[in-house]
């Protein structure tokens, strides 16, 4: 069914005052009835006036909504919330571009050990570069310029913090899959090969505690800092994928958790701390 300079018959617009009509003839026809002022004064003659305002009520919605995109409908069909799904949607760090970017990054980082470090129990340079990568990830995320829902999350959301946190949760559990995936190639598998996921999240935490005062930008490139500096001070001892070690991280990561919680208001009170 189609409508172009032709009108609806009256049939057509008979079943779709009663309801009747099929979702996909009625998604053909609300279009027509937009722009067609005969078809829509026949349709009054089908229906009453608030049986007619509430068809027109439906028509602007319908025609005024946003289309999903190919990851909202894969988040809507996993019951994430709407507005859950709107958010992670609209995160530069999920798209499908940035993600394949990230996976090649790690595969490329893993061949390179394969090949450099053989020996090696936990490969510098794959576990020096895995931590970085959701920081980075959160930068982009958070920063003004590369957000296309920056200014409508500004105007609309009553809190701040509540989508930051959630986009950067997405953002280090999709870093820490691909990061996973990308282990695999790495040239001994065990514990100390996987010793980069507690720091992934200690980089991200503590990139959204110093968010409120340093910006979206700063922040994760202080947290990246600090990671780098703590594998330079410990370079060939691996002391901090050790026991010992991942306990320390794993108590910098658990304390870094407490300070956001703690600072949280610091993101309302600095509405507009992106970019």
């Amino acid at each position: 069914m189609t409508y172009g300079p032709q009108h609806a018959s009256a049939e057509v617009l008979n079943r779709y005052a009663q309801g009747s009509l099929p979702p996909q003839d009625r998604q053909r026809l609300e279009p027509h009835l937009d722009t067609c002022a005969p078809c829509r004064a026949q349709l009054a003659a089908h229906t009453g006036s608030r049986q007619i305002d509430r068809l027109w009520h439906r028509l602007d919605h319908a025609l005024d909504l946003p289309v999903p995109g190919r990851l909202e409908r894969c988040l809507l069909a996993l019951r994430v919330p709407d507005h859950m799904a709107r958010v992670l949607s609209a995160t530069p760090a999920l798209r499908s571009t940035w993600l394949v970017g990230v996976l090649l990054t790690l595969l490329c980082t893993a061949l390179t050990a394969r090949l450099l470090e053989p020996d090696a129990r936990s490969p510098f340079t794959f576990v020096a570069l895995a931590p970085l990568l959701p920081a980075l990830g959160v930068a982009i995320s958070s920063s003004r310029r590369f957000d296309p829902a920056y200014e409508i999350g500004q105007a609309a959301a009553p809190s701040v913090f509540r989508p930051v946190l959630l986009r950067a949760t997405a953002v280090l559990l999709s870093s820490a899959v691909l990061a996973a995936l990308a282990s695999l190639i790495l040239p001994r598998l065990g514990p100390a090969a996987f010793g980069w996921l507690l720091p992934m999240g200690l980089t991200t935490a503590l990139s959204l505690v110093l968010m409120p005062r340093c910006g979206p930008v700063t922040a994760p490139a202080l947290a990246g800092a600090a990671w780098l500096t703590a594998l330079v001070l410990t370079f060939r001892s691996e002391v901090l994928f050790s026991a010992a070690g991942q306990s320390v991280l794993a108590a910098l990561l658990l304390a870094a958790v407490v300070a956001l919680m703690a600072l949280r208001a610091g993101f309302d009170f600095q509405k507009g701390i992106q970019v």
